[in-house]
């Protein structure tokens, strides 16, 4: 058995019964950061990948670096886009709870979009290597974390 790390299934077309035609490859999600686009893409089954293909693009920003960072770059994220959090982050009784709010504050930092590599060279990079081709950008409306 092989297991390789941080990858998804990216299995290729299939000959289907009454004759060989080209169905769509299994479909292959690699998703953006919070806030960020994902896409959608059909499997190619190229052995030399095992198969597979990346499931992201990785962070830029190490977790322990990234919930330390600016917090005025949180704010305008979170005036521009929603999350979902089990906390509500404009309750009264909550915001006056620094601690609580702080916590809250570090882990979506933690997530942000600034803090992963860009997602868009890295689907380029899946179809020029023949993994898989891009069939569709997903843009977020909102984001449910925790």
């Amino acid at each position: 058995m092989v297991h390789r790390k941080g990858a998804t299934p990216a299995g290729g077309y299939a000959e289907a019964a009454g004759g060989p035609y080209a169905l769509w490859g299994e479909p292959v999600i690699v998703p953006g950061s919070m806030g960020a686009a994902s896409y959608v893409l059909r499997g190619h089954g190229n052995p030399r990948t095992l198969v597979s293909a990346c499931h992201g693009a990785g962070r830029r920003v190490p977790r322990g670096a990234a919930s330390r960072g600016n917090d005025a770059d949180l704010d305008a994220f979170l005036r521009e886009f929603r999350v979902v959090t089990p906390l509500d982050h404009r309750d009264p009784a909550l915001t006056r709870r620094s601690d609580v709010m702080a916590a809250w504050r570090r882990d979506l930092k933690q997530e942000a979009p600034w803090v992963y590599k860009d997602i868009g060279p890295v689907v380029s990079s899946l179809s020029r290597a023949g993994v898989a081709d891009p069939v569709a950008e997903l843009r977020p409306l909102l984001t449910v974390k925790g």
